[in-house]
């Protein structure tokens, strides 16, 4: 079924908001109607956000998007990518997360910035600038997500399940008013 932001982009009231004043709204690739045009990201970088994503899967488009993001606040950010995804197999071997995050700070801060950082984009859509200004790059297509759409609808300021618009109003016939003739 069609979401509401893919009905929303497709049918051209992005290019209303456009003209209303709101290009802020929209990346520019969709409001132009367009993919978002973001360069892929190295294999390294990909292998690493599939390892911390397990056997969920990332899209591909939110780990290029991430990518971007990151390189601009992370330098090094592609030798970074392999020295964690490196290491990954030794903080596996650990028990708790702090042990783990003990070992990446003892290896580099770097390292545990990444992995922190890395972590927050894929499962709550989330980057931080270089001025701590955290942006939102994706909701639909996060890992946290991914894991529990099945069973669980992500929160959301609509009242009804999703598209419940396009389904004919459920009609309860009350006590009260019922005719008898």
């Amino acid at each position: 079924m069609l979401s509401r932001r893919d009905f929303f982009v497709s049918s051209g009231a992005g290019a209303m908001l456009l003209a209303l004043g709101a290009p802020t709204l929209l990346p520019k690739a969709l409001a132009a109607g367009g993919a978002l045009d973001i360069p892929a990201a190295p294999v390294p970088f990909v292998s690493l956000a599939d390892q911390l994503s397990g056997q969920i899967g990332v899209d591909r488009e939110l780990v290029n998007l991430v990518h971007q993001k990151l390189q601009l606040t992370l330098p090094g950010l592609d030798q970074l990518a392999e020295k964690l995804l490196a290491a990954l197999p030794e903080l596996s071997a650990l028990d708790t997360p702090a042990e783990r995050l003990q070992l990446l700070t003892s290896k580099s801060p770097d390292l545990k910035s990444l992995f922190l950082r890395l972590n927050t984009a894929l499962y709550l859509g989330t980057v931080d600038d270089a001025e701590g200004t955290r942006e939102c790059v994706a909701f639909e297509s996060v890992v946290a997500y991914q894991a529990v759409s099945d069973f669980v609808e992500p929160p959301s300021y609509c009242t009804g399940s999703p598209n419940f618009w396009v389904d004919p109003p459920a009609y309860a016939l009350q006590k009260d008013t019922e005719r008898h003739a």
